[in-house]
């Protein structure tokens, strides 16, 4: 498994991400709905999972920024992640342990929670998109030669001859550049 997984990092960011969301529809509930104090009980212990995520997860990316290659473009769409995932991670480890002070004291919630985790949860969201586009854009991260079978001849060029003497593609048939037919 880690030929194929070359750091941990793609597995654990979901988590800060889907808990900061969930805390705060959680408290956007519990805000809606005050006489029912599980919404919002429950969305501050989410805000504290979602701060201890966010930390394991800013480490294991701090170990991915420093080992995976990349090439110029991508190295700056991976510091503009680097730099919205640490800012969120800061922000909701700070949160995390302001709120933590608040219930220790029995305090009910702070009305800025609700506003500043939303300004997070949309903070995350970009980190994640920023993460999509190394990924899924530049090939950060991707290990193509894990998933590549065995070494195989180049195929032969594609020449007007060639495309000439190959026969139309069949109903729900198409052909690669590579001359490879096949069906979805």
């Amino acid at each position: 498994m880690p030929e194929i997984i070359p750091n941990w990092h793609p597995a654990v960011v979901h988590f800060p991400i889907a808990l900061a969301v969930t805390a705060t529809l959680l408290l956007l509930l519990g805000r809606l709905r005050p006489a029912n104090p599980t919404f919002t009980a429950s969305g501050r212990l989410l805000v504290l999972g979602a701060a201890v995520s966010a930390g394991f997860a800013a480490a294991l990316g701090w170990y991915a920024f420093q080992t995976v290659e990349h090439d110029g473009a991508g190295h700056l769409v991976m510091l503009s992640h680097r730099n919205w995932a640490l800012a969120g991670t800061a922000g909701l480890i700070a949160l995390a342990a302001w709120d933590g002070l608040r219930q220790r004291a029995e305090r009910p919630s702070h009305a800025a929670l609700l506003p500043i985790m939303l300004v997070l949860s949309a903070g995350l969201g970009v980190t994640g998109w920023l993460g999509g586009e190394m990924v899924y854009r530049h090939g950060i991260g991707v290990s193509a030669s894990a998933f590549a079978g065995p070494e195989v001849a180049e195929p032969p060029a594609i020449t007007p001859e060639t495309v000439a003497e190959t026969p139309a593609p069949a109903p729900g048939e198409h052909i690669h550049k590579d001359g490879k037919r096949h069906r979805h």
